[in-house]
């Protein structure tokens, strides 16, 4: 599925002031297991939905499937006018899964929206039913040296949209074991070549805060849903070894380490990273 294919397929609903898109799909062979928790994937950035098209499938053959751009990035509100903080993001999480009615999902998540998704198990702890996070921000993890540079204004003032995006294309290919297809980054990248999608990504990049994960830290001992830390063994964004901590700090967390993978590892390792996930989402139900 190409972008612009699945973008079409975004639905749009408000938050306030602001609004939020989203995939909502549910295949029929999911049957009864349609019933269970639906499950909430959140990308993280420089990245939107699109990321998880090839796990979407595979998810919504289980449960209902929910991936929204999050505030500031896609085809969401790319306004200047919020905080894109994980903080923000959480309560703005919350608030949605309210207005769908919503009371828990399994939450699947990378890079930030792992953090949204760990504010969510620590904060909104009735909101999570089960965590996956993929190599994600937690600690002091993050920022990374580029998207800190990113974040400065004058990114914005200086920079075109197109050499920006270019720059930030030819950086992203070391997340990636091997080069990713070239249609593949450019749909990544594709809501932030305008001035506009541009000016919302420093925004998004400048909100990044590592006070918001580490916050948290002593609270992660209270999760108590099952929780699956994947990671690509050789992140060059996310070292493994805030994956193997967070995972011991999580009560009865499964690790799992993924070879001839980075940062991006459900591009990376998407039969793996699928199967994972589904025998994950799998075990939730009987379980319930």
């Amino acid at each position: 599925m190409n972008w612009r294919t699945y973008q079409a397929q975004q639905r749009v609903t408000r938050l306030g002031d602001r609004f939020l898109s989203y995939i909502d799909r549910t295949d029929e062979s999911a049957g009864a297991a349609s019933q269970a928790d639906p499950v909430v994937l959140l990308h993280g950035i420089p990245t939107w939905g699109y990321l998880w098209k090839d796990l979407i499938p595979e998810v919504a053959a289980q449960r209902r499937t929910l991936v929204p751009d999050l505030l500031g990035f896609g085809f969401s509100d790319q306004r200047d006018c919020f905080d894109r903080s994980i903080d923000r993001q959480a309560a703005a999480i919350d608030r949605w899964l309210d207005q769908l009615g919503i009371e828990s999902a399994a939450i699947v998540a990378h890079n930030i929206g792992g953090g949204v998704a760990l504010r969510l198990a620590t904060l909104y702890p009735e909101r999570v039913s089960q965590l996956c996070v993929m190599n994600t921000v937690c600690y002091d993890s993050w920022p990374i040296e580029l998207m800190l540079q990113f974040g400065h204004p004058s990114a914005n003032r200086l920079v075109s949209a197109s050499k920006t995006i270019g720059g930030l294309a030819l950086a992203l290919k070391s997340g990636f074991a091997k080069s990713p297809d070239s249609d593949f980054l450019e749909a990544l990248l594709a809501p932030y070549r305008t001035e506009v999608g541009k000016r919302s990504l420093v925004r998004n990049a400048a909100a990044l805060n590592t006070n918001q994960t580490t916050e948290i830290s002593h609270l992660l001992p209270s999760i108590d849903v099952p929780t699956l830390v994947l990671w690509g063994e050789d992140d060059k964004f996310q070292d493994i070894r805030f994956g193997r901590r967070l995972a011991t700090d999580i009560p009865n967390a499964e690790f799992v380490p993924l070879s001839d993978a980075r940062h991006f590892v459900m591009v990376d390792r998407p039969d793996e990273v699928a199967k994972r996930v589904s025998e994950f989402l799998s075990a939730g139900v009987l379980n319930r």
